[in-house]
Order: C-alpha cells, then sequence, then structure tokens
C-alpha cells in the first residue's frame, strides 16, 4: 500500500516515522522548507519512549508530488485542513482512503471528498512536538481510536487499525465522533490554559477561575450532546461530569480532583504557537463549538469570548499573561447575570 502523509510536524513524523522504520512504502508532504531539506540531508530524528530513531523518507513540497496513493493520511493543523485535501485528491486513487490525524472535528470534510467508508477519523492521545527542522519528539508511546462517522466496520478501517496498531496502540471506535469531541475538550481547555506564560496550577489556582474553567466546560460539553456526541472517559477527567444539568458544586468539584494532577512545569494548548506568532487551530476548535452551539441555539458566551481573546493574541493586539484571567472573570459574571 502507497501512503502519502500530508502535514510532517509532530503527530505526521512520528506516526509516519514509525510506520517507515516499519518497512511501510511512505511519502512525506510539508510546506516547510527547512524541515523538508534536513530530512533529505540527514533524515527525520525520532525521539520517542522506547528508543530514538532516524529513518530516511521521501519528502516533497505539494507541487513535486508524483503519481497516485492508496491511502493519504491529513496531518496538518485544522486551518490548513481545505489545501490539504485539495493535494491529497489530486494524488489519491480511485478507491483510495482519507485519515484524519488531526485535532477538531475534521472528518466530515473528508466524508465530502470520498464518502462515508473511505474517510476515517483518528483521535490522538500523544503528547508531542517539533524540536527543529527534521525532528520531533514524544515523551509517551501514544494510543490511537480510529473510526467512520457512521460507526461501522469495513474493510477498509480494519486494515487501517492494523497497520496503525503495529507501531502504536490502537483500537476501533463505534463512537469517534464522541471520541474527537471527547478529545475536543481537551484542545479548549488547552486555550483556557494559553491566555498567559503560566501553568494552570498558577493562572487556574483560585477558586474565582475555576468557577469560569467549569462554565466553559459546560458549554462545551452542552454543544457536543446535542450535535450527538456521545462523551468517553479521559485519563484527566470524565467530560460528562461537566454537563449543565449537573449541579454546579459537583461540576466544581470535578474541577478541583481535576487540578490536583495539574503540575508547575505543565503548558497547555496551543501557547508556543501564540508565543511564536504562528496561527492556532482556534477557528476549526474552539470556535467550531461556537459555531455549533449557534447553529443548535446553545449560548457560548464563554467560548466566544476566549476565541476573541485567542484571536488578539494572534494578532498583537493583546499581551499573554494573568490579566487575560481577570477580563474572562468578568465577562462569565456578566454571562451570569444576561442568563438569570
Amino acid at each position: 500500500m502507497r501512503m502519502i502523509v500530508i502535514g510532517t510536524g509532530p503527530i505526521g513524523g512520528i506516526i509516519g516515522g514509525r510506520l517507515a522504520r516499519a518497512g511501510h512504502d511512505l511519502t512525506f508532504v510539508d510546506v516547510d522548507k527547512e524541515h523538508i531539506a534536513a530530512i533529505r540531508e540527514k533524515g527525520l530524528q525520532v525521539d520517542v519512549p522506547d528508543g530514538a530513531f532516524n529513518v530516511r523518507i521521501k519528502i516533497f513540497a505539494p507541487g513535486e508530488i508524483e503519481g497516485k496513493f492508496d491511502c493519504g493520511f491529513i496531518a496538518v493543523r485544522s486551518n490548513y485542513t481545505p489545501d490539504a485535501l485539495a493535494t491529497a485528491m489530486s494524488h489519491l486513487e480511485q478507491n483510495g482512503t482519507l485519515v484524519s490525524l488531526q485535532n477538531g472535528i475534521n472528518p466530515p470534510l473528508l466524508e465530502e471528498k470520498v464518502g462515508s467508508d473511505r474517510a476515517i477519523g483518528v483521535a490522538i492521545r500523544m503528547g508531542c512536538r517539533k524540536i527543529a527542522p527534521g525532528h520531533v519528539q514524544t515523551a509517551t508511546r501514544g494510543h490511537l481510536y480510529v473510526g467512520h462517522l457512521h460507526g461501522n466496520r469495513t474493510p477498509q478501517l480494519e486494515k487501517l487499525n492494523a497497520l496503525l496498531d503495529s507501531v502504536i496502540p490502537c483500537e476501533i471506535s463505534d463512537n469517534i465522533l464522541g471520541v474527537l469531541w471527547s478529545k475536543l475538550t481537551y484542545t479548549c481547555l488547552g486555550y483556557f490554559g494559553s491566555l498567559a506564560n503560566e501553568p494552570l496550577a498558577i493562572s487556574c489556582a483560585g477558586e474565582a477561575d475555576r468557577r469560569v474553567l467549569t462554565d466553559l466546560f459546560a458549554e462545551v460539553i452542552a454543544v457536543g450532546s446535542a450535535a450527538g456526541a456521545r462523551f468517553i472517559p479521559l485519563a484527566e477527567y470524565n467530560p460528562p461530569d461537566f454537563h449543565p444539568n449537573i449541579a454546579f458544586d459537583k461540576r466544581l468539584a470535578a474541577v478541583n480532583a481535576m487540578a490536583k494532577d495539574w503540575k508547575l512545569e505543565d503548558r497547555k494548548g496551543p501557547l508556543r504557537q501564540l508565543q511564536k506568532g504562528i496561527k492556532t487551530e482556534v477557528d476549526y476548535t474552539l470556535a467550531h463549538v461556537a459555531r455549533e452551539g449557534h447553529r443548535l441555539h446553545i449560548p457560548t458566551p464563554l467560548c466566544e469570548k476566549l476565541l476573541t481573546m485567542i484571536h488578539e493574541l494572534e494578532a498583537k493586539k493583546r499581551q499573554l499573561g494573568l490579566q487575560n484571567y481577570t477580563e474572562l472573570r468578568a465577562a462569565s459574571a456578566s454571562a451570569a447575570v444576561a442568563k438569570s
């Protein structure tokens, strides 16, 4: 099976690198010229807990690709999904499969291109990062969930699961939408934690900020539930514990229980991207919650406020700092008054 990986940063690099090391036919595609040059010159360096390795992989810019592929992995940030899909479709075999290795709810976009049986979503639990051009790293083995939005098993899904499970623990889910929405709650937590250059253990240490986080979670869970997601437990918390139908004190207690595991060395979310002036995935993650809320007539004032603040940080119209949490608390208080 000939496979193409579009987007070879942390996720695409680590999963694709493992597959290439195992002897599979992989072609990488990226737009980062320095990344391409480094991999061509020295190979891809992958640092993983079970032993760092270096692997030689064919890598091209989008305009350099030739031939057709049986499977296209989309591993770009969600804001680049349309461009990646355009590239993939130009080089996908007639019955080829598209696979989303991304944050956010991207499988519907893949289904529009190839139909429900040839579009596969993957939910990834693996913290990782790009150290330098041609060098990616993760401190965890990781775990993958794969599935179709319709929830059924297909030969394509069985084949992909076997392929990925040979290099990273992987399991088929009949509820991939619920898994992706569950991970999306964690992504939204990351945006909440990226308003200051501080760990959540400091920026969300007080009860006032934890009450805001409790309400933010409630918005995400309410929208996801209305959109048909069946949430699953995460290692960090159980998303349904934050549903607005549950008494606020119990939801706050769930946040406090989660916070016991926060460490001073932790940094959540896209903070590094904001510091480097790199556009985040916020328009396809947190903004997806706000858009779905509007479609489903569910108010999401905190999601919308946080979204505006991230946009302002991206545009350098706002500075990182704890003062942003003061502003978010004020917005939460205003929303509570309006609701009452």
